[in-house]
C-alpha cells in the first residue's frame, strides 16, 4: 500500500460520501470519519495543520468538530506537535496507532473494490493490483501487437527488474492496464546484487527465461563483452523511440562500440541530503566539503537520542565499493586511469590495454581518511548499511545528512513512513581537497537477452518502447519519481512541479555537473566492485592499514585487467 494509493482512496471516499447529501439534505455524515480523512490527507501530503484548520476542513459545524478533535486527542488518536517555541500553539498529526489502523482500513477498501471488479479474488491478493487515479486514463495504450498477442492466448511476457520503488510502480502500471496485457506475476524484482547474478545465470540458459531485463549502467560493458544482450539498432530504427529526446550522456551509456544495446528507463543522480529544519535551527551552513560534513555531523548528531550525523553505504561488497568510487569522483579522481577528455566520452572509447588501477594516490588516501571520520558521525552499524538501510535512516529521521540517489530521495517526500517530507534539502555532493562537485549518474536500461527466442524479440521491444515512452514516464514522474531521462518529460511543467528533486536533477544534467566515469562501465566493473568491496571494508573494520588496503586493491585490479589484455593479444595473434 503506497501513500499515493491511500490519497486516492481518501479522494474516492470523499467523492463517494458527497452525493449522499442530496439524499438526506440535513445529513452531515460521521464527523469522526470526515475529520480522520482530512487529518490523514494533510499528513500524507506533508502539510502541517492546526486544530482549527482541521475543524474547518471536516465538513461539520466548527464547535462540533473541535469537540471531537479534543476527544480524539484525549483518546490518543491525535498527537500534538509544538508550533512555536512558546508551546502555546500546536500542529496536529495522527498517532502511530491511528496511522497503522487507517492503513489497514485502506487495504480493506482496496481489496473490496478489487473483488467487486474482479481484479483480485481475496484480500490476500490485495497487493496484486494498483489503486489507480483519475489521471491513469492518460497512460498510452500498449502497441497493438502486445494486445493482440495477449488476446490470442500467447505466453505472457516476463520481466526481470531491480527491486526498488520505481520498478515496483512500473510493475503495477503494467499489471493494471485496462487492456490486461500483463499481470504482477510476470515481473521478478530482485535486490541489486542478486539481480546481477540472475542476469548471468539467465544468460547461461539455452533460451532466456525473461523477455526484458533491466541493466545497471555500470554493467553494460560487462554484459556486452559476455554476449548476453542483443543490439537494438534495427528495432529502434523502425520504432517511435527518439534518441535525441534523451540526454546524450544517458543514451550513450547504453551503447558499446557503436551499437545501442538498451533504452534508458530511468536516470538517477547521487545527491547529498540535509535536514533543512535542523540546519536552519542550528544556524550551521550546509556542507560543501568533506571537512564541513564532519564538522556538521559532530555538531548536530545526538547519539543518546538515536540521531546520527550521516547515513551512507558502508556494507561489505557493492555498497561500500560504490561509496568509495563515488567519493573518489568528488576528489576529481577515479579508481582507473581513465582519460577524461570530455564529460560525454562513451566509456567504450576509453577502454584500452593501458587501463590500470589508480589507487595509490593522494585522493584515494583522502577518501579513506574521510570514510574513517564518517564512521565517527554515523550509526554504530554503518558498516552493515546498504541502500535500503540508508534510505530508511534518512526518511525516519535517524540521520541529519546522507548520501542518496535521487531515485530514492523521492521517498523522503512521498513514503508513508517519512517524517522528513518537505524538510529535506537536496544538494550537490560535497567535495574533497581541490576536488569537484562530481555527482555520479546512475540508473537502468531495458535490454533484451541475446538468448531470447526470435519470435518474441519484437514483442519484447514493443514492451520496452511502451515502458520508456514519454507518456508512461510522465505518469511516474507526476507521482513523485524524479527519474525521467527524456528532455520532453523534464520540460513538462506539470512533471517538473511534481517533485522538489526533479528540478535539482534536471539542473545538474543540463549544466554538466554530473559524471559517469566515477563508476566506470568497463567489462571488468563487477570484478573491480568485488575487490573494492572486500578491501575497503577491511580497512574500515581496522583489519588492515589504509596503505595495505590500497596496495592490495591496486595489485588485484591490475591482475584482473591484465587477464583481459592478455586475452585480447592472443585473440589478435590467432587471427
Amino acid at each position: 500500500m503506497t501513500e499515493y494509493e491511500m490519497l486516492r482512496i481518501i479522494d474516492f471516499l470523499n467523492d463517494l460520501n458527497g452525493p449522499f447529501g442530496t439524499v438526506v439534505p440535513d445529513s452531515r455524515g460521521d464527523p469522526i470519519f470526515a475529520l480522520t480523512l482530512s487529518l490523514m490527507q494533510a499528513h500524507l501530503t506533508g502539510r502541517d495543520i492546526t486544530k482549527s484548520a482541521l475543524a474547518e476542513s471536516g465538513g461539520v459545524p466548527f464547535v462540533t468538530a473541535m469537540r471531537h478533535i479534543s476527544q480524539m486527542i484525549d483518546d490518543g488518536h491525535i498527537m500534538l506537535d509544538p508550533r512555536t517555541s512558546t508551546g502555546r500553539s500546536f500542529y496536529v498529526r495522527p498517532s502511530a496507532e491511528l496511522m497503522e489502523r487507517f492503513t489497514t482500513y485502506c487495504r480493506g477498501v482496496k481489496a473490496t473494490i478489487g473483488r467487486t471488479f474482479g481484479t483480485i479474488d481475496s484480500i490476500d491478493d490485495v497487493d496484486g493490483f494498483y489503486f489507480g487515479g483519475s489521471n491513469f486514463s492518460r497512460v498510452v495504450i500498449p502497441p497493438p501487437r502486445l494486445q493482440t498477442h495477449r488476446a490470442s492466448g500467447g505466453k505472457e511476457l516476463r520481466f526481470l527488474f531491480r527491486k526498488d520503488n520505481y520498478f515496483e510502480a512500473l510493475r503495477n502500471t503494467w499489471a493494471d492496464l485496462r487492456s490486461n496485457v500483463g499481470s504482477i506475476q510476470n515481473v521478478d524484482l530482485l535486490p541489486l546484487p542478486h539481480l546481477y547474478d540472475r542476469i548471468i545465470e539467465n544468460g547461461g540458459r539455452a533460451t532466456s527465461e525473461f523477455d526484458v531485463i533491466c541493466v545497471n549502467k555500470p554493467w553494460v560493458g560487462d554484459l556486452v563483452n559476455r554476449g548476453l544482450v542483443r543490439p537494438l539498432d534495427d528495432l529502434i530504427g523502425q520504432s517511435h523511440v527518439q534518441p535525441l529526446d534523451f540526454s546524450p550522456m544517458v543514451w550513450e551509456s547504453a551503447s558499446w562500440q557503436g551499437a545501442q544495446y538498451g533504452v534508458p528507463i530511468y536516470t538517477t543522480v547521487e545527491l547529498f541530503l540535509a535536514r533543512q529544519d535542523v540546519f536552519e535551527r542550528s544556524g550551521i551552513a550546509y556542507p560543501r566539503t568533506f571537512d564541513q560534513v564532519i564538522e556538521a555531523g559532530r555538531a548536530l548528531q545526538r547519539p543518546d537520542e538515536g540521531l546520527y550525523g550521516v547515513a551512507w553505504n558502508g556494507a561489505r561488497g557493492m555498497p561500500v565499493a560504490n561509496t568509495f568510487m563515488v567519493l573518489l569522483g568528488s576528489c576529481n579522481s577515479a579508481c582507473l586511469n581513465l582519460p577524461r577528455r570530455r564529460i560525454h566520452t562513451p566509456m567504450h572509447d576509453l577502454v584500452s590495454d593501458k587501463l590500470r588501477a589508480q589507487l595509490l594516490t593522494d585522493q584515494a588516501f583522502e577518501v579513506l581518511d574521510y570514510m574513517h571520520r564518517l564512521k565517527e558521525v554515523s550509526h554504530p552499524d554503518v558498516l552493515a548499511m546498504d541502500w535500503d538501510r540508508r534510505v530508511d535512516a534518512l526518511l525516519t529521521g535517524k540521520a541529519v545528512m546522507g548520501y542518496c540517489w535521487s531515485m530514492h530521495a523521492a521517498l523522503m517526500e512521498y513514503h508513508v513512513k517519512s517524517v522528513v517530507s518537505r524538510r529535506m534539502r537536496y544538494l550537490e555532493q560535497p567535495k574533497g581537497k581541490a576536488g569537484m562537485h562530481a555527482n555520479p549518474v546512475g540508473g537502468f536500461h531495458l535490454m533484451i537477452p541475446s538468448n531470447l527466442a526470435e519470435d518474441r524479440v519484437q514483442l519484447a521491444f514493443d514492451a520496452i518502447s511502451w515502458m520508456c515512452s514519454p507518456e508512461v514516464m510522465k505518469e511516474h514522474v507526476s507521482e513523485g519519481f524524479p527519474v525521467a531521462p527524456r528532455f520532453s518529460v523534464a520540460a513538462d511543467p506539470e512533471a517538473a512541479a511534481s517533485s522538489p528533486v526533479m528540478g535539482v536533477v534536471d539542473r545538474l544534467l543540463r549544466s554538466n555537473s554530473v559524471c559517469t566515469w566515477s563508476r566506470p562501465a568497463v567489462p571488468e566493473f563487477h570484478g573491480i566492485e568485488t575487490i573494492l568491496g572486500e578491501e575497503i571494508h577491511a580497512a574500515l573494520r581496522g583489519d588492515a592499514t589504509d596503505r595495505e588496503t590500497l596496495e592490495r586493491a591496486q595489485r588485484r585490479i591490475d591482475d584482473l585487467l591484465r587477464v583481459r589484455n592478455v586475452a585480447a593479444v592472443q585473440g589478435v595473434s590467432a587471427q
